[in-house]
């Protein structure tokens, strides 16, 4: 509905959520491409250090004050470039909230150590970490707001989304290339069993994952996947989660 989520003061420019919509229906739309944020951008974006000031500057705001907060006026001054400086290099906003969600996310990094138990016990933690960081759950409802709004960001949320998850496939794969569980299991759906519930608890509780929780859902994906370790299963020494 062209709903504008700030509204500043000197004529400062916004930025708005359902704007392409409220284009559309006026026939001035005007769509950018905001595909997958592929190895080409990244090279450029490490060549171009004010390229990675403004996207560290529009975490920051997002992480701060959300998208109230976020306008093109105060993510140049956040970022100490001009509005022309931004625009070089996004066209438009959509092309600029795209930049950031890519930039934004990480995937987990979890080493092949050959056995199932502890790699699921080092994502955990990894995610445990990630999604503790101060902001996160700021940034990740605002995204998640301008993915409601607007499908295009919505998409290019989901397919960020799944990218962040090869990490847990490639654990999930090996685990039933090395017979832990059975090959009959489907992996897109284990995947969104075992992210969904620290995913939820990271955004809808506006406190950090406890160790407990952690805990608790290693043991639960344990039991579900029906792995049983012949050796026998213990959390690691000295890991966060103990």
């Amino acid at each position: 509905m062209g709903e504008i989520i700030a509204r500043p003061s000197c004529g400062e420019e916004v930025f708005e959520i359902g704007n392409l919509m409220a284009n559309e229906r006026t026939g001035h739309a005007s769509k950018v491409s905001v595909g997958v944020f592929d190895v080409h951008q990244v090279e450029e974006l490490a060549s171009d250090p004010a390229g990675e000031a403004i996207l560290g500057a529009a975490v920051r705001l997002l992480a701060d004050g959300g998208l109230s907060a976020f306008t093109t006026g105060r993510l140049a001054a956040e970022a100490r470039v001009s509005k022309t400086s931004i625009y070089r290099r996004w066209p438009d906003k959509k092309a600029i909230f795209r930049a950031v969600l890519s930039y934004w996310v990480r995937s987990a990094e979890v080493e092949d150590v050959g056995h199932l138990g502890r790699e699921l016990e080092a994502w955990y933690i990894d995610r445990q970490g990630e999604y503790n960081t101060p902001g996160w759950r700021a940034i990740a409802t605002s995204v998640s707001e301008l993915a409601i709004h607007d499908p295009d960001i919505g998409a290019a949320m989901a397919t960020d989304r799944r990218a962040t998850w090869n990490t847990l496939r490639h654990i999930l794969q090996r685990a039933i290339d090395r017979g832990e569980i059975g090959e009959e299991l489907d992996i897109e759906h284990l995947e969104q069993f075992l992210i969904g519930p620290i995913y939820y608890l990271g955004i809808l509780d506006d406190q950090p994952i406890k160790d407990e929780a952690i805990k608790t859902f290693l043991l639960l994906a344990i039991s579900a996947l029906g792995y049983q370790d012949p050796e026998g299963y213990s959390f690691s020494e000295g890991g966060s989660v103990l």
